[in-house]
């Protein structure tokens, strides 16, 4: 919705993560063009209950339990239990980032209960008793370490390698990836923060020193 809004007028800026492939095809589809500043990072996170045994990860297993060719955490090092993945709306910025982990390979179609709508909703989803140990959920990490606060979960490593700021910074974790200040560039006109002094003075102020001790005081990873 928000790439929707800036490709209708109806927003300036947009601090966000990379747009889902439907965004793009709308735009190829249309007379309009955007510019994507990097000015943070971030990283797709894999959570679990806490009660559960399994610490760290390889992307081709969770590769294999979107698909549905793992089912039960034993097969992960983990008990003899079902696995349980929960999936965000489609079209969503983490849902998104799960599509491009999965590399083209079809993901797993969810029950109707276990596609939630909001992040904060797959974090409290996989915290809840009813799921116990075998609910599994992904989140932005700045969602699931500072705008969640729950004792109930823990982040997977991946490969071996905790999602760290110093690991997404470095790119040693693998599903690291940029958040970007977007402004619009209509096809054939002149760039908004050409036409906007407000707009080229806050991109130019989020990339210096100020700006980037921000993003780490918000949660975010600076680059």
């Amino acid at each position: 919705a928000s790439y929707r809004a800036l490709m209708g007028g109806e927003a300036d800026l947009l601090l966000a993560a990379e747009p889902a492939q439907a965004i793009y095809e709308e735009k190829e589809s249309s007379d309009f063009e955007w510019v994507m500043e990097p000015f943070a990072m971030d990283a797709l996170v894999f959570v679990v209950n806490q009660d559960n045994p399994v610490d760290s990860i390889t992307t081709e297993q969770l590769q294999k339990i979107y698909t549905g060719e793992i089912t039960n955490w034993r097969e992960v090092g983990g008990e003899d239990q079902s696995i349980r993945p929960f999936q965000r709306a489609e079209d969503s910025g983490s849902q998104s980032a799960l599509e491009r982990l999965m590399a083209g390979l079809p993901l797993l179609e969810p029950e109707m209960e276990d596609r939630v709508a909001s992040m904060g909703g797959i974090i409290q989803e996989v915290a809840s008793y009813r799921n116990y140990k075998n609910a599994i959920g992904f989140s932005f990490r700045f969602y699931a370490t500072e705008m969640v606060s729950s004792n109930d979960i823990r982040l997977l490593s991946l490969n071996g390698v905790a999602p760290t700021r110093e690991a997404i910074r470095d790119g040693s974790y693998p599903l690291s990836s940029d958040f970007y200040a977007v402004t619009a560039a209509p096809i054939g006109q002149t760039p908004a923060q050409d036409q906007n002094p407000v707009l080229a003075e806050f991109l130019d102020w989020i990339l210096s020193e100020e700006g980037q001790w921000l993003v780490e005081k918000t949660g975010y990873v600076s680059r």
